[in-house]
């Protein structure tokens, strides 16, 4: 395109209809071109680091994008590829032995898989488990994740310093778990069934489940606030994200944003209490304020 503009002005003066109509032609073209090059990519799930001021997003294609938030928008810093035969369902950002970590729960070659990655890419360790991994979420203090299993509704606890894992608890009315997340504070874990649209809430001290959150889809990514003490869920069958007080005597999901989303499957907490959303069905990453209100979307190019 670039090589065209300096020639064109010179020769506007002397241009025939024709001329016009070619060089039109060779604009439309080029436009083209550039467009057909900058294709867009899918996100299928995130999170956030720490201070919610990295953010992570992992497309459909098996790349993780590393972002930089800013007060209006995102700024990618690096991408790490993920091996084509590994299935992700879950990832959440942890942090073990001073060093910054991604760890990516799914299966590969049908056996459940949790892989941990550094943000330099580099594979360091994997926990496999019998049962298909389709949840995870970090705990800071322990130094330890918690797993989620779909096909045996299980949780298990892994050593992020270590290579072991431990029986936890089974969902016993569970159809199928999916994305989890971890309260630890209050050592809770919330967990959502994606076969029946529900989210329980498991308790590690008492050792009881409930039923926290009905009615919903198919919920794909849940997060937790600590400070707020509300759950996050994202739901693409209902194309909205709900949220529920976990401090309500009577907790329901409520609607959060949905007039902005098309196939919401991913969300994270980022910096100023601000939500990332991953909408698949666009192609985007919207981050949206702590009411609800869209601030801006990114939308996710394909490597």
């Amino acid at each position: 395109m670039r090589d065209l503009l300096p020639n064109l002005r010179r020769d506007m003066a002397k241009a025939t209809p024709l001329f016009l109509f070619l060089i039109a032609l060779v604009v439309i073209f080029q436009a083209g071109t550039l467009e057909a090059q900058e294709r867009h990519e899918r996100p299928v799930m995130m999170d956030s680091n720490g201070s919610g001021s990295e953010l992570y997003v992992l497309d459909a294609s098996s790349v993780v994008h590393e972002f930089r938030v800013t007060d209006d928008g995102l700024e990618e810093r690096g991408r790490i590829s993920l091996s084509p035969e590994f299935i992700a369902a879950d990832m959440t950002y942890a942090s073990s032995g001073g060093r910054d970590l991604l760890l990516i729960a799914g299966a590969q070659a049908g056996q459940g898989v949790v892989l941990m990655y550094s943000l330099d890419g580099k594979q360091l360790k994997s926990w496999s488990l019998q049962n298909v991994c389709s949840g995870i979420d970090f705990g800071k203090a322990t130094h330890s994740a918690y797993v989620a299993t779909s096909d045996s509704s299980e949780i298990y606890q892994l050593d992020a310093s270590g290579s072991e894992s431990t029986y936890v608890t089974r969902i016993a009315d569970a159809t199928r778990l999916g994305p989890l997340a971890f309260d630890e504070a209050r050592k809770e874990i919330y967990v959502a069934d994606v076969a029946r649209g529900r989210v329980y809430q498991y308790s590690i001290t008492t050792k009881a489940a409930k039923v926290l959150a009905g009615e919903l889809s198919a919920p794909t990514a849940v997060t937790f606030d600590p400070e707020s003490r509300r759950l996050y869920i994202a739901d693409p069958g209902r194309r909205a994200i709900f949220t529920v007080d976990t401090k309500s005597k009577n907790p329901s999901a409520t609607p959060f944003a949905s007039d902005s989303l098309k196939a919401p499957y991913g969300l994270a907490l980022i910096s100023k209490s601000r939500i990332a959303v991953a909408d698949y069905g666009d192609s985007s990453v919207l981050v949206f304020s702590s009411k609800g209100a869209l601030l801006f979307r990114t939308l996710l190019k394909s490597p």
